[in-house]
């Protein structure tokens, strides 16, 4: 008897074992703050693109750890490390090569605005907007098509960090047009309290702009299938549609 409690006390008092420590994430995803598709609030990642990753890594049984980065760290940093994701992206024949693709995950066609009303820039071709100044977003697709319609930076052409600042010149009259997507420059536009209606689209410079998460190009490729895979059954059974719906996206 005396054995058996000696043997139950040293029991009682011998230190619990510690807690499991959960596996490592196998992904690193770096986004940047852009509502509506990403931003923090309150230490929870929210927007369309977060909330569309979350339900890609719990279908496909991955884990990530997402970190906000100035868009150009991070489309730099997307370029050196495997298993380095960076969303959400355009697409484009330039950056083809540099990573692994998984998409489509939004259409956002690329347009050139200007403020509407009674007394509106008036606008009948480019040349118009050539002989005026239009913001664009940094290293975007929307700088590259700018350029090559023959914009310059520094004479007809406003470099900004991102597009809610785009939308911050043209409404405070600096610029006579802005080029960008209309989600984000509506979005922030009323982020800045101002009226998003009175973004009037006067062209469209390409319709055919997808947005997609992309892995750095010597990621493991059994990743990158199952987020693909994950992605394809989200927009199969609903989900995809009903985060669009909530996003007020058509």
């Amino acid at each position: 008897m005396r054995l058996l409690l000696a043997a139950l006390l040293a029991c009682a008092l011998s230190p619990l074992p510690a807690p499991a420590e959960p596996p490592p994430a196998e992904i690193l995803a770096l986004t940047e703050t852009l509502p509506p598709l990403s931003y923090d609030e309150d230490g929870a990642h929210k927007g369309f693109s977060n909330e569309l990753l979350l339900m890609m890594l719990h279908d496909s049984g991955l884990r990530a750890v997402i970190q906000i980065r100035p868009w150009s760290r991070a489309l730099r940093e997307a370029q050196q490390t495997p298993n380095t994701m960076l969303y959400l992206t355009v697409r484009t024949p330039e950056r083809e090569e540099m990573f692994k693709w998984i998409g489509p995950a939004l259409p956002l066609p690329i347009e050139l605005f200007r403020l509407g009303g009674p007394r509106a820039q008036p606008y009948t071709s480019m040349d118009d907007a050539r002989r005026a100044a239009v913001a664009v977003a940094r290293d975007t697709p929307g700088q590259k098509m700018m350029e090559k319609l023959g914009f310059v930076d520094n004479q007809n052409l406003v470099l900004t960090n991102d597009e809610a600042q785009s939308a911050r010149l043209l409404y405070a009259h600096r610029v006579q047009y802005s080029a960008g997507v209309a989600l984000f420059q509506r979005y922030a536009a009323k982020q800045q309290g101002q009226n998003p209606e009175r973004l009037d689209s006067v062209q469209v410079l390409d319709d055919s702009t997808q947005f997609y998460f992309a892995m750095q190009k010597d990621s493991n490729p059994e990743y990158i299938s199952r987020l693909q895979a994950a992605l394809d059954k989200i927009k199969q059974d609903g989900r995809y549609a009903s985060l669009l719906k909530r996003y007020n996206h058509p």
